[in-house]
């Protein structure tokens, strides 16, 4: 048992470091590299690979399954909290963007997805969020000068993190495979980024940087397909490793668009004349 609690707190705790040291490097990164960082497999990855350890490999195939679906709700969480970071005190948002997660999750869990039903499942919720979000001013400017936390923000992170996970590894026999799976992708990196940075950045950045990870989550989303279709076949370590090729990808699809877009706009600016 000792042993036991020991491999946990291990687990919880190199997870929570994962999180913590992504989300402090994309607080500095402004908007569009914010969203691309936190919306990395930075907490799902760590509980799967715990998983990966207690579980064989249909497990973790049907899990990824139902991370895969409830995925969406990811989606809508973004979006609401784009909208509502705005219009709203900061708190206010995250309690509405948590909720409609909630209630996305729930109307989820009441079907039994299969691969082709949450493939259009989850192209309907980013199309629809997109959709939904495009008014948002995705050039927002993060305030300049040194990023100054209170002494209990990064502690707060690293217990939120560590906690999810260690709750998704320990009730992962009883949850079964479907609802371990859901459980996994429940928002945290998201929502304690967003509990830290709202308060300091404002409701304009904080709008940005939820759209630039609502455009980067298609790769995550790919990411736990891969995992699903690949575990069986693979084996469960193979197909982590798998599992992150097309997250990357997508990633560097987005800086690739996202380089060209500042050249284009640097080369209108130079042939743009000059004022009078």
């Amino acid at each position: 048992m000792e042993a036991f609690w020991f491999a946990l707190l291990a687990r919880a705790a190199v997870s929570a470091g994962v999180v913590v040291t992504a989300t402090v490097a994309a607080e500095a990164a402004g908007p569009f590299w914010g969203g691309l960082i936190v919306s990395l497999p930075i907490g799902a990855g760590p509980a799967y690979a715990m998983l990966a350890l207690q579980h064989d490999a249909a497990f973790i195939a049907a899990s990824a399954l139902g991370s895969f679906a409830v995925n969406a709700a990811t989606f809508v969480f973004l979006a609401a909290l784009a909208l509502l970071a705005t219009r709203v005190r900061w708190g206010w948002a995250l309690v509405g963007g948590l909720v409609c997660w909630s209630i996305a999750a729930a109307l989820i869990r009441c079907i039994e997805w299969d691969v082709p039903s949450a493939i259009v499942l989850n192209l309907a919720a980013i199309l629809a969020s997109l959709a939904a979000t495009r008014s948002v001013q995705r050039n927002a400017i993060t305030p300049r000068g040194p990023v100054r936390r209170r002494w209990f923000e990064l502690p707060v992170r690293a217990v939120m993190v560590g906690s999810m996970v260690g709750a998704v590894v320990t009730g992962s026999r009883a949850l079964g495979p479907t609802l371990t799976g859901m459980a996994a992708v429940f928002p945290v990196a998201f929502t304690s980024f967003a509990l830290l940075m709202l308060p300091r950045v404002g409701g304009d950045v904080a709008a940005a940087i939820m759209v630039s990870a609502l455009r980067a989550m298609p790769g995550f989303a790919l990411a736990l397909l891969t995992l699903h279709l690949a575990a069986v076949p693979l084996g469960v370590g193979a197909a982590l490793a798998v599992a992150l090729l097309p997250s990357l990808l997508w990633s560097a699809l987005l800086m690739l668009t996202h380089g060209r877009r500042l050249v284009s706009r640097m080369y209108i600016l130079r042939r743009s004349p000059p004022r009078a």
